[in-house]
């Protein structure tokens, strides 16, 4: 099958139609019995702002988009080679209680290197004397090689380590060119490649595509066994992994092909069967601009997903040369998900944009790790001075800082939030019910207060749920402020049909959490007459 009858285009999927997706059977009666006796009935849930979907109505209230500040004093060069500090990954190693980085220092051949922080701030390499990489040590922190190589990110597979896994918690997608596909394509006569490499050894398309795996993120070894393209479709880098916890697959972002920068979304559930591209994310009539989409690292975020996309402003009134626009600056917007298989674009804003002219990030940065901790959300990105295709220009000039790596950091859960737009705003949800007693809210209101109550299925306050009865968020900010009334408690209202009303002034509400479902007429006629209903999750 040509690869293009096989991309399957998303389309403009709403991702509000995904809510209700099933997780598992609830009664009202027994949500309110394990309620009570401490069971492990209570799995809660995070409602992020990602669109109106969840409001009744929604009065003098903008869903907004956070800001990422960038941390001046977190910038990270890499000291020894290289004009690109690539697509880092940053984690907490467990064994020692620091953080890591991993990051390529070259575009080609790929060369994976490691960094270490106290921090997750502050990096230094991380020297690795007993690793020997093909062709020779680069750096004291220098990796792996994969020659004539290019890749994407590292893949943290969570599942690798249980009974189902492979043993390989880091993973690598990458893709090779050039001699070391050739020699083994001339070495092996059923190889793809093997009578075309034959006619013309020097051909430009020999590509072939593999994983790399590693035990530790130290150690790593190619797996060509574990080939994630197919016969005709060999797109380049970037190439991101992320686990879909709903489908229980691992995903890659990908391009339909090489040069078409357009977002394809493709799956497996074991590194070897893989489902093949399917179109995800294109330009369209919304876009004011011609513009590409360079790629998208995806992060599991709360009951859904974030994709961070690179926009690529490569429009130009020069006369076209070459097969593409190659010259222009990289940005960062949002796209979010309830399922992580279909993605809406946010409000098509720079979530995260290039810095003021001079600084590091001025001419493109490509975020490309998502890390939440406690208090914060911290955005690690790729980053660079000069515009995408000027790489070889910085080598002529001998720049030295051309390429960094880049902290921005936010509020939890801060990558929406409502806020009110004159005096008084408002929302009312639509109907819900919950299903355990707890329920905490994300807001901050310095200046301002937050008020909550909970109303009936026509509007009309529950009494001892009332606006009055409160214990409102005034003049403070917290990450989990738990709702609660003077005599109301939330164990009365198990399995009831409620609705949630919240008003705010001079503050910012950021996310729910408890364990709640949103209903649909089903659901209230179900458990008006005491039948269980399917949860989403």
């Amino acid at each position: 099958m040509h690869r293009r009858h096989f991309l399957q285009a998303a389309g403009a999927a709403s991702i509000s139609s995904l809510a209700l997706a099933p997780r598992s059977i609830a009664v009202a009666a027994e949500a309110k019995h394990a309620a009570g006796t401490g069971s492990s009935f209570d799995p809660s849930r995070t409602w992020h702002f990602f669109d109106r979907w969840p409001f009744d109505q929604l009065d003098n209230l903008q869903l907004r988009q956070g800001e990422p500040v960038w941390q001046r004093d977190a910038v990270y060069q890499e000291p020894f080679i290289g004009s690109l500090s690539a697509w880092p990954t940053v984690y907490r190693d467990e064994a020692s209680g620091r953080w890591r980085m991993l990051y390529s220092a070259d575009w080609k051949p790929y060369a994976l290197m490691v960094a270490d922080s106290p921090d997750g701030r502050n990096w230094s390499p991380l020297p690795q004397p007993d690793i020997q990489p093909a062709g020779g040590k680069k750096a004291p922190h220098h990796l792996f090689t994969l020659p004539g190589g290019s890749g994407g990110g590292v893949y943290r597979d969570p599942q690798a380590l249980t009974e189902a896994g492979d043993g390989f918690p880091f993973k690598a997608y990458v893709h090779q060119q050039g001699s070391p596909v050739v020699e083994r394509a001339l070495a092996d006569p059923r190889h793809r490649w093997h009578e075309a490499a034959k006619r013309d050894p020097k051909a430009r398309y020999f590509n072939q595509e593999l994983t790399l795996v590693s035990r530790d993120g130290l150690h790593w070894e190619s797996r060509y066994d574990l080939c994630w393209s197919m016969p005709d479709w060999h797109p380049e880098p970037p190439l991101f992994g992320y686990y879909n916890q709903r489908q229980k697959r691992h995903m890659m972002t990908v391009r339909p092909g090489w040069g078409d920068r357009r977002v394809c979304l493709q799956s497996t559930t074991d590194f070897r069967d893989w489902s093949g591209p399917e179109l995800l994310l294109q330009p369209d009539l919304l876009d004011t601009e011609l513009i590409e989409h360079y790629g998208m690292p995806v992060f599991p975020y709360g009951d859904g997903y974030v994709g961070l996309l690179w926009i690529f402003h490569c429009h130009s009134t020069a006369p076209v040369r070459g097969f593409n626009r190659f010259v222009g600056p990289i940005d960062c917007q949002l796209a979010l998900s309830r399922d992580g298989s279909r993605f809406t674009r946010g409000l098509r804003e720079p979530f995260v944009p290039v810095n003021g002219q001079g600084e590091p990030g001025c001419g493109a940065i490509q975020p490309s790790c998502l890390v939440e901790t406690e208090e914060e959300i911290r955005i690690y990105s790729a980053a660079t001075k000069l515009q995408h295709g000027k790489g070889s220009e910085a080598r002529s000039r001998g720049m030295t800082d051309n390429a960094s790596i880049l902290l921005h950091t936010l509020r939890k859960d801060g990558l929406m939030h409502l806020r009110n737009q004159g005096d008084w705003g408002r929302f009312l949800t639509k109907p819900l019910t919950l299903l355990s007693p707890q329920l905490t809210m994300n807001a901050a209101a310095l200046l301002g207060e937050v008020q909550y109550q909970l109303t009936d299925l026509d509007g009309k306050p529950v009494a001892g749920f009332t606006l009055e009865e409160c214990a409102p968020l005034a003049s403070d900010e917290a990450l989990a402020f738990p709702l609660r009334w003077k005599t109301g408690r939330l164990e009365d209202l198990l399995g009831r049909i409620v609705r949630l009303e919240v008003r705010l002034r001079q503050a910012d509400l950021f996310a729910f959490r408890g364990n709640f479902h949103f209903l649909d007429a089903q659901d209230r006629w179900l458990l008006e007459d005491g039948q269980p209903i399917v949860t989403d999750g």
